[in-house]
């Protein structure tokens, strides 16, 4: 499998594996955590993403997982994968397809990866680009709400104990998710168009006001308490909204959030497909095949809301072992070889 990105794909693949299906969940559990205190908590995070990201560009050469490790990630995507079709998936028997067999809906997103991903790998990568401008058209629909915010929601701050601040930080974890690409496909960049400096710090900004003005709409918008009984906050702001052109916004952009949530599903499995066959040469439409049905079975197993909270619990740990350690230790052990 070989493919060229330019900066600009590579950027845009990055942020769509990053914000896609966490853009509707990540908001209460973080609020619920931090209280008030959650958009200034934010900020600490966004400069340890911006710092995380500096860390991997300054030493992705040395990123050059075997076969072990590289076994490792792709149980860790396949673990996202599953974890992401489940929520997906009881999201949308709740908004869109109550009635909806979930064996439909989950074939339904699973199919659209696995058409993709037998294509070429420009194909997948491509993907991301039909949804620039519905994430604009979704600001603007946020902004739509704008009487209706009370800036005053975000005050009193510094009533954070640590052990809330600890929570806050683990849940916010999730904004995260997919950071790990970066290394993995960073060698892949035109060698010709610069990523650290400027470029690097304008990809850090978009990714930063995406999530942050998404905790500062949701803690505008409801008070602390009503903000505990609301698992989609961003949902239940679109569906006070109206507009002339669409009844329901709140169907509008559960249909726009699928597809962004197909094509991120479709990120994380080509990454899967491309890792393996990095030690596993040929048959990559077997593979592929495999995957994809893996997919399908495993999440049917995830039949509860309850079971869905507590994959998605355990994630955060693994999370942190794949963004943090293993990198750390294949690139001191590849530094050390290289000397």
């Amino acid at each position: 499998m070989t493919f060229k990105l330019s900066r600009n794909q590579f950027f845009l693949f990055l942020f769509i594996a990053q914000t896609g299906t966490v853009s509707l969940s990540f908001q209460t559990p973080f609020i619920n955590a931090t209280g008030h205190d959650a958009w200034l908590v934010f900020v600490g995070v966004g400069i340890f993403h911006y710092v995380l990201l500096l860390a991997y560009e300054k030493n992705y050469e040395y990123f050059k997982p075997g076969p072990i490790v590289s076994w490792l990630y792709i149980g860790y995507w396949i673990l996202i994968l599953v974890s992401f079709i489940s929520y997906i998936d009881y999201t949308l028997a709740v908004w869109a397809f109550p009635d909806t067999p979930q064996i439909i809906v989950i074939s339904i997103m699973v199919g659209v990866s696995l058409y993709a991903n037998l294509s070429r790998a420009e194909t997948v990568i491509n993907l991301s680009v039909i949804l620039v401008p519905l994430i604009l058209l979704f600001y603007v629909i946020l902004l739509l709400a704008w009487p209706n915010y009370v800036w005053t929601n975000l005050f009193p701050i510094g009533t954070l104990d640590r052990s809330e601040l600890m929570k806050g930080l683990l849940t916010s974890q999730f904004t995260f998710i997919g950071i790990e690409l970066f290394l993995f496909f960073r060698m892949y960049v035109d060698q010709q168009q610069k990523i650290k400096g400027l470029p690097l710090f304008i990809y850090q900004s978009i990714w930063m006001f995406f999530f942050f003005s998404s905790v500062l709409f949701t803690l505008a918008y409801y008070p602390l308490v009503e903000l505990e009984r609301i698992p989609e906050p961003i949902m239940y702001i679109l569906k006070t909204q109206s507009v002339s052109f669409v009844e329901r916004l709140d169907l509008f952009f559960i249909y726009f959030w699928m597809m962004w949530s197909i094509i991120t599903i479709a990120l994380f499995a080509f990454s899967a497909i491309y890792v393996h066959q990095l030690h596993a040469k040929g048959h990559r439409k077997r593979n592929t095949i495999i995957l994809h049905i893996l997919l399908m079975v495993f999440p049917l197993l995830l039949l509860s809301k309850e079971r869905v909270d507590m994959i998605q619990g355990s994630l955060i740990y693994f999370h942190l072992f794949f963004i943090l350690v293993v990198p750390t230790v294949v690139i001191l052990l590849n530094r050390r070889k290289k000397k």
